[in-house]
């Protein structure tokens, strides 16, 4: 279950909560999690999932060396790719990482968290506070965002959900956040991100080994360009990604094996546009 922060006041948790519900509750894919409903604990409400015991992709490719991480990431793709393209409204993430990417017991990645996520095509922003705007982790933000001089100018877009989408992929070779080495060293990195710096590519022979090559680089490179429409879509992410994959022995259909990116769906209730309150009996 996730709660908003206590901190905020009771008619912003409100509306926060019902614009994600509105985004969420209409997504649909085998590689984003699924929203179950609502439900109200005491004066906190709370956004029902199904349970991933397997934790989010960081703390999993952790606990599991051997973790297939291509196939992570082709799965990321493919709901990022649903999202940007796959629905009547296409949806901007708006703060993809690890963190927010869970694994479940059978070892499929699934896309979470939409709080910062907004439809990809409204006209205007939605009226929200400053700390809206610019909330997310610098680590994971595009140089357009930290570079905003305004909240009307900071727009999150497919673009810079394609950035973050790069820093995904140095966190699953890695098993390290973006800019680790320089711990809590805000000014540093917002200095580099500002400045449309990379990340140290990592050069250990068992980050290689596990498929951070030279290929992979370049293509985080490229999500990482300063110029928004120089990096790859999220279709061209998921294409290459199929690729590489297909001569390491996978197969590139949609009826394989567990963990596959287009995996069988599996039976769970139809979400309604009119989220669903739950009733959770406390033991």
């Amino acid at each position: 279950m996730k709660a908003l922060r206590a901190h905020l006041k009771e008619d912003v948790m409100e509306r926060r909560m019902k614009r994600e519900m509105g985004v969420w509750g209409r997504l649909d894919h085998p590689n984003v999690l699924p929203f179950i409903g609502w439900h109200t604990l005491g004066p906190t409400s709370y956004m029902v999932s199904p349970w991933m015991e397997n934790g989010d992709a960081l703390a999993y490719v952790t606990w599991n060396p051997q973790a297939n991480r291509l196939q992570l990431l082709v799965q990321a793709a493919d709901g990022l790719h649903y999202l940007h393209t796959g629905i009547k409204k296409p949806v901007v993430h708006g703060d993809l990482k690890a963190a927010n990417i869970f694994i479940s017991s059978t070892g499929i990645a699934r896309i979470a968290d939409f709080g910062l996520s907004e439809y990809a095509e409204e006209e205007k922003p939605p009226r929200y506070s400053s700390e809206w705007y610019y909330a997310g982790n610098l680590r994971w933000q595009a140089p357009e965002i930290v570079n905003a001089s305004s909240k009307e100018e900071v727009r999150r877009t497919t673009e810079t959900d394609n950035f973050a989408y790069g820093r995904v992929m140095l966190e699953l070779f890695t098993g390290q956040i973006p800019f680790f080495y320089l711990s809590d060293n805000t000014l540093s990195i917002f200095e580099l991100v500002r400045h449309g710096q990379f990340p140290e590519r990592p050069l250990d022979k068992d980050v290689i080994a596990k498929g951070l090559d030279d290929n992979m680089w370049e293509l985080m490179k490229r999500c990482w360009s300063v110029e928004p429409k120089q990096r790859p879509s999220a279709a061209g992410l998921l294409h290459h990604l199929k690729a590489v994959r297909a001569p390491r022995g996978r197969l590139d259909d949609d009826t394989d094996f567990e963990g596959s990116a287009n995996p069988r769906p599996e039976k769970r209730a139809r979400v309604t546009e009119t989220p669903v309150k739950v009733e959770v009996t406390e033991t």
